[in-house]
């Protein structure tokens, strides 16, 4: 099997990322709109090319600027990745099961459409359009319909879970998790290239320490043994099922932290953030901000590899949390040193 080649999309990619957002351009954001509403904060952001209209703007207005700026984004990496697409499911189709998942809930909710699409990434697979449609489905199991008869192969993957009287949302979770993993596996594999199979194998280990996280949080209810088991995704390299179960039987956050910390030793940006976030609100954005300095060290390393395509694509998931925290703080008029995360 000959290895693909990443040296053309890494350089694109390397183009793209010139029009991300740094972190001190974000921090001046709230700077004026503060006091003055929306407008500076839109001028702001039309002028760094999010795709607002002239004139006033809703806060609605901006959520949409940011989705389709990122949408837009990934759609040119995915174009000039071209038959590489497959083997970069990591990337594409991480952003599609977190959608899923989060229409998913909403659609169990019953909170509104304009709700549930909040801060989800369109992708070639998931354009806007198909977002919106999706967010207008009233239950777990019309998703999961409208889903098969696109085509989607997380539609089939959810129809048995999602369709029963009473979802399981647990259930449904771990399907979306078992056919990602599934999925990134084969692509990486393909790639024949170890920095994609390390961050398919980091991406599930990650999403079982957060699922671990959650349980172990919950006073009643939490599933304890073979339940518990059914939640834990295969196919990691660090964080083993004794240790996911460890996590979820500690209890106490700060110790359920701690366990997860000494399984990511190997990985110490990963571990510190496990070790030293109190708040369970922000450790997922911090574990983001991690992953992606670790990938800027691989690049370093390998210019002209992989590295500087999955880092895009982190940065641009990272710039709608940010940007997004930015719109809704000024909203609600938060402390503008609260807009940006330390």
């Amino acid at each position: 099997m000959t290895a693909a080649r990443w040296e053309d999309l890494a350089t694109r990619a390397r183009g793209l990322a010139t029009h991300l957002l740094d972190a001190r351009t974000i921090a001046a954001l709230p700077a004026t709109a503060a006091e003055e509403g929306l407008r500076p904060l839109a001028a702001a952001l039309r002028g760094h090319g999010y795709p607002l209209p002239d004139g006033e703007v809703t806060p609605d207005d901006l959520e949409l600027a940011v989705r389709r700026q990122a949408g837009a984004r990934l759609a040119v990496l995915a174009r000039w990745a071209g038959a590489r697409n497959d083997l970069l499911a990591v990337i594409f189709e991480d952003e599609d099961r977190r959608s899923i998942r989060a229409l998913v809930r909403g659609a169990v909710q019953s909170t509104a459409a304009e709700l549930r699409v909040a801060g989800l990434v369109p992708t070639p697979e998931l354009p806007e359009r198909a977002l919106r449609e999706l967010a207008e489905q009233p239950s777990p199991g019309t998703i999961a319909v409208l889903l098969t008869a696109w085509g989607n192969p997380y539609g089939p993957a959810l129809l048995r879970e999602a369709k029963a009287t009473q979802p399981n949302l647990l259930a449904i979770e771990s399907a979306l998790n078992v056919t990602f993993a599934e999925r990134a596996l084969r692509g990486g594999r393909a790639t024949g290239n170890r920095v994609v199979m390390d961050h398919v194998r980091e991406t599930i280990d990650l999403e079982n320490a957060l699922a671990a996280l959650v349980l172990a949080g919950t006073e009643t209810g939490a599933p304890r043994g073979a339940g518990a088991k059914q939640s834990f995704v295969t196919g990691g390299r660090r964080l083993s099922l004794p240790a996911f179960l460890e996590t979820i039987a500690a209890g106490d956050p700060a110790l359920a932290r701690r366990v997860l910390a000494r399984a990511f030793r190997d990985a110490l940006p990963l571990a510190r953030v496990f070790e030293h976030t109190a708040d369970p609100s922000s450790i997922e954005e911090q574990l983001l901000r991690a992953r992606i300095a670790l990938l800027q060290q691989a690049e370093l390393r390998d210019p002209a590899g992989v590295a500087a395509v999955l880092r895009f694509a982190l940065r641009v998931r990272a710039e709608v949390i940010a940007v997004r925290r930015v719109i809704w703080g000024v909203v609600l008029g938060a402390p503008q040193d609260s807009l940006v995360a330390s």
